[in-house]
């Protein structure tokens, strides 16, 4: 397979299930109302079952990937430390401080990174994403609350309110029980599994009409030069530096793509949802997501292109 080939093949199916999403939701056969309920059945129940079944046939010695999950977490810190110096000199006030923090460092891994390495590399590498995305789901519901009330002042965070966006966090709850099944050998009986495959099987398709009908193309209009700064770093320099640290490191292929998955991806819609409830506003949020998820199409293409001509990917 060619290099344009298998960079077409990875981003294109993403560009245009959104695109049929958005299309969907202009011509009224989706209201925008129904668009926010699949996403929150993609997200409570049919990716976790997708997560599960990954997990449930996995070979264990293959997927518990403790570098990947220690350059990931490192990484994300990293970026974190670096937005908290830049963000002063960037935003005004210190709720935009906080949104702009998390604009940067929390990616869409779960709606657009698993639909992207399946087209890559097959759905056998869904299951080395999952390990290191259960983590990065525990250390993003713990920093993004935190950042952002630290900024707003608001102190409306508490390690309870933490812990208990950790332990019901859906995805990390299907990845554990995949897990644990897989460890201890214990068998779904057949209709089961094939019940849960099928419903799984659906998740990222409609996590993505989804995302494509509540996007909203007006809101470039309405985007700063905060936002275009914030989705420039997500989209640009955060993949330059993570993944030439990650080929420096000597990961290639399918390990590379897990990283394309968590640094290469726009802003995460939660953001958006999280900053409107901490800082009472949410607005440089919102552009972060919308500028980011409609530039990242591009700038993922043109990385994975860059990465497989360079033959690390």
């Amino acid at each position: 397979m060619n290099i344009l080939e298998f960079s077409f093949n990875g981003v294109f199916p993403i560009c245009l299930t959104m695109m049929i999403g958005f299309c969907l939701c202009r011509c009224s056969v989706m209201e925008k109302g129904t668009a926010e309920k699949l996403n929150q059945l993609a997200y409570k129940i049919l990716i976790p079952c997708n997560l599960f079944m990954n997990m449930y046939h996995a070979d264990l010695s293959a997927v518990l990937d403790m570098q990947l999950a220690l350059i990931a977490v490192l990484g994300t810190s990293g970026i974190i430390l670096a937005m908290c110096m830049l963000a002063p000199h960037v935003t005004e006030s210190g709720a935009q401080r906080g949104e702009f923090i998390q604009g940067i460092f929390r990616g869409n891994t779960a709606i657009l990174g698993l639909p992207l390495i399946t087209n890559l590399y097959g759905e056998r590498a869904t299951a080395i994403l999952a390990f290191p995305m259960s983590i990065m789901l525990i250390f993003y519901n713990i920093a993004a609350p935190v950042i952002l009330s630290f900024y707003a002042g608001s102190g409306k965070t508490s390690m309870k309110t933490i812990g208990r966006k950790v332990i019901t966090n859906p995805f990390l709850i299907g990845t554990l029980l995949g897990l644990l099944f897989s460890l201890f050998h214990l068998h779904l009986p057949t209709a089961l599994e094939k019940t849960i495959s099928s419903i799984g099987a659906t998740g990222s398709t409609l996590a993505l009409l989804a995302l494509g009908a509540v996007t909203e193309f007006s809101e470039f209009r309405k985007s700063g030069k905060t936002s275009l700064l914030a989705a420039c770093i997500r989209l640009i320099v955060v993949p330059a530096v993570i993944l030439g640290i990650g080929i420096a490191l000597g990961i290639r292929d399918e390990r590379l793509a897990v990283l394309v998955c968590f640094f290469c991806t726009p802003t995460a819609v939660g953001s958006y949802v999280l900053a409107k409830n901490v800082t009472g506003d949410g607005k440089l949020a919102r552009q972060i997501l919308i500028l980011s998820t409609v530039f990242s199409m591009p700038t993922m293409f043109l990385t994975i292109m860059l990465l497989r001509a360079l033959g690390v990917m």
